[in-house]
């Protein structure tokens, strides 16, 4: 395409734009953006889960989903596991061995108190019992 073409697609008005809900209950949609924080992050959850991609890497998958939800998408990650890697960064242990980690990092901190300089303390499978007590 020449330039000028580029610039006439750029400034072609869109005569329709999709609208996004969010399925709350049996036959009842919200807009997605009325969604709460929860709704939303558990529908980019289950969508990104089920299509196959590069690796996906995802902090905090659990934060504002309820046990529920994270039930949910802990079943869900067997089978997206077969159609791309996943790394989480996660507080939940649920999620780590529900899910059936192939490989956990856990880390630890230089100097108790101060966050910014963790270091890793670990890693290994899930059947190792360091990985298993890292929480302690």
């Amino acid at each position: 395409m020449s330039p000028d073409d580029w610039l006439t697609l750029a400034l072609t008005p869109i005569e329709s734009a999709p609208v996004y809900e969010f399925r709350a209950r049996e036959d009842e949609y919200i807009p997605f953006k009325n969604a709460s924080a929860g709704q939303q992050a558990t529908a980019l959850l289950k969508t990104l889960l089920n299509q196959p991609g590069p690796p996906l890497i995802i902090d905090q998958p659990e934060e504002n989903l309820d046990n529920p939800v994270m039930s949910e998408i802990v079943n869900q990650l067997w089978d997206a596991k077969r159609l791309r890697q996943i790394v989480f960064v996660s507080h939940n242990a649920n999620l780590v061995v529900n899910g059936y980690a192939e490989l956990v990092a856990w880390f630890g901190y230089r100097t108790t108190g101060n966050e910014s300089r963790g270091t890793v303390k670990g890693v290994g499978a899930i059947e190792i019992e360091d990985a298993r007590e890292a929480k302690k």
